[in-house]
């Protein structure tokens, strides 16, 4: 009863996302399929009629009336295949289908925004995500449909049945009983496809992560070069295999069970025909009410298997439902219940105090008593080996995670205290994996803020990141970039950088972080781009991460990084007489230029 009341609930919720969005064609879509059943039946009635004329005629001779009951006759068929066939399974369903997978698509990439990092880097929850995004734009809509079905069902076993008081109620329910066991073994079987999907993330997760990498370019270009199609494909060959062969013993119990089920049904009709036929030549029943008896025996039959088919169907759609509102109900780890928005223009202080992190559901230490203050019109640089938690740092002063211990301030205020929609308004950043957008260079560059739209500085910027050239593209600023698109044209990765950097810059914020900004770009353009900036930040506060020396030396205050703790921090002089880490990392790339 509970799995019951758990799946009329996940249902209710589908319906309630329809109703409000489109009232009008799920009402009529709904509606049309309990019309369907009342022409179904008509059309069964005046066909009785027909018969029962046609031998009346015989015995009497002709009249009008066989004429007006034919004419009934096929117009009722025509109304009850326009109604059903056109009306409701084309048109209201093609309409009702694409809004509501549209309703769903934008529910879906809204979720996604609205994520935490605490969450998007969470391998169950990737896995929710990769399931959800395979599976919601058709199973969550197919049980809207078998919902239309199964109002047909119960609408045509509603008839049937008060139909059956006139003549035999005994064979109905004996094909009702022989029926049931199918809901059963579709209850119980019907699981197996979902459970591919669910019972083992770790395999799903490399499928789908070998989907992946036939579809990104990146991924795509190396599966060429270094000819790794074979060793991919038959990688994805074996996962698949072993998760089919897994679940392929309960799907051919089913299909068995159902045979030795389903056996009994013909057994049933034929004895209920025969005693009826008995009863014609008894003159108890009339060759119509034959007729009339045989369609509403073979469509109850059909019926009742048909519903419990649905259900069966509903039931297994039901478990891929409600991963969607699974994902829809995931609760962000990250807490932004605070409304406190400050009113400087500029912050004076960054203080990181006492600052310990690691990451969910791992045991390590990714930081550990970070302290260090950046004062506004500082530029600051952080350095260290990969790994060794520079990016993590940044991630916690961006709030993707909030430290274990210890507290980062904001003019003395928690950055757990600042509305985080208004913290994000005073960040430009740029990351290491930067994203192209396939959209026009100045689309690409107003990204970095919507609601401003200022060709004059789209043009700065450019010019700021060292990106002027891209100005010469065909269309200019209104050139589309990237091969997505026909009328495209693909840039340099490089290129891409300072259009990521005149973005970054575009956004004109109080504060702007920078994760290797310049790691695609030849040295003179790094150099010309980081005076620039150094200059445009000079009253702001900036903090880059790079393992270029030529750009880390330019900073006010470099913090060297080194197994979650700040080891070193000072300008480049002082650090290169301390002779530690930092002198040894600078000596070992300087000698690289000799």
């Amino acid at each position: 009863m509970d799995k019951f009341k758990k799946h009329l609930k996940l249902n209710f919720k589908l319906l309630r996302i329809a109703w409000k969005e489109e009232k009008k064609s799920l009402f009529l879509y709904y509606f049309t399929s309990f019309l369907g059943v009342i022409f179904l039946f008509l059309v069964y009635y005046l066909y009785r009629t027909m018969i029962d004329q046609v031998f009346f005629g015989l015995t009497y001779g002709i009249n009008q009336v066989i004429f007006l009951i034919i004419i009934s006759y096929l117009f009722s068929e025509y109304i009850s295949r326009f109604v059903y066939y056109t009306v409701n399974s084309y048109y209201l369903e093609y309409i009702l289908r694409s809004k509501f997978q549209n309703i769903l698509t934008r529910k879906f990439c809204e979720k996604l925004a609205e994520l935490d990092f605490a969450n998007l880097e969470n391998g169950q929850v990737r896995n929710l995500i990769a399931k959800v995004e395979d599976t919601y734009a058709w199973r969550l809509h197919d049980n809207l449909r078998i919902i239309s079905y199964i109002i047909y069902n119960v609408s045509a076993l509603i008839l049937s049945f008060f139909i059956a008081l006139k003549f035999n109620l005994f064979y109905f329910l004996a094909l009702a009983l022989f029926s049931a066991p199918f809901y059963y073994l579709r209850a119980k079987y019907g699981n197996a496809y979902w459970s591919i999907y669910s019972s083992h993330a770790k395999d799903t997760n490399l499928l789908w992560y070998l989907r992946y990498i036939f579809t990104n370019f990146q991924t795509l270009t190396e599966v060429k070069i270094y000819q790794l199609k074979g060793y991919f494909l038959n990688k994805m060959k074996n996962v698949q295999n072993n998760l089919i062969n897994e679940y392929s013993r309960p799907i051919k119990k089913y299909t068995i069970y159902s045979i030795l089920s389903s056996a009994f049904i013909p057994i049933v009709i034929y004895f209920a025909l025969k005693n009826f036929v008995f009863d014609i030549f008894l003159k108890k029943f009339s060759i119509g009410d034959f007729t009339f008896f045989l369609n509403t025996l073979f469509t109850f039959s059909g019926q009742i298997s048909n519903i419990l088919l649905n259900i069966g169907s509903i039931y297994e759609n039901d478990l891929f439902v409600n991963d969607y509102f699974r994902l829809m109900d995931l609760k962000n780890k990250i807490n932004d219940g605070s409304s406190l928005i400050l009113t400087k223009k500029f912050f004076s202080k960054i203080e990181f105090k006492n600052v310990d992190f690691y990451y969910p559901d791992s045991d390590k230490q990714v930081l550990r008593n970070i302290n260090f203050t950046i004062n506004i019109g500082e530029n600051i640089a952080l350095v260290g080996h990969n790994g060794a938690g520079k990016t993590t740092l940044i991630k916690l002063l961006l709030r993707f995670y909030d430290p274990i211990k210890g507290e980062i301030l904001i003019d003395g205020i928690n950055l757990k205290k600042i509305n985080l929609d208004f913290w994000y308004k005073q960040i430009g950043v740029l990351f290491q994996d930067f994203a192209k957008y396939y959209l026009t260079l100045a689309q690409n560059i107003k990204i970095g803020d919507i609601n401003k739209k200022d060709e004059d500085f789209m043009v700065d910027v450019l010019k700021q990141s060292s990106g002027d050239e891209l100005l010469k593209l065909p269309k200019g600023l209104n050139q589309v970039l990237g091969r997505w698109f026909e009328d495209g044209q693909e840039i340099s990765v490089g290129q891409w950088q300072k259009v990521a950097i005149a973005r970054a810059l575009y956004r004109n914020s109080p504060i702007l972080i920078l994760d290797e900004p310049t790691s695609n770009i030849d040295p003179e353009a790094e150099e010309k781009i980081f005076e620039n900036l150094i200059n445009v930040y000079k009253n702001k506060t900036l903090i880059f991460i790079s393992h270029r020396f030529s750009t880390v030396r330019k900073a006010d205050k470099i913090f060297v990084i080194d197994k979650g703790e700040i080891i070193e921090s000072g300008t480049h002089q002082q650090l290169f007489k301390n002779n530690k880490l930092y002198a040894n990392f600078f000596k070992i790339q300087k000698k690289g230029y000799e």
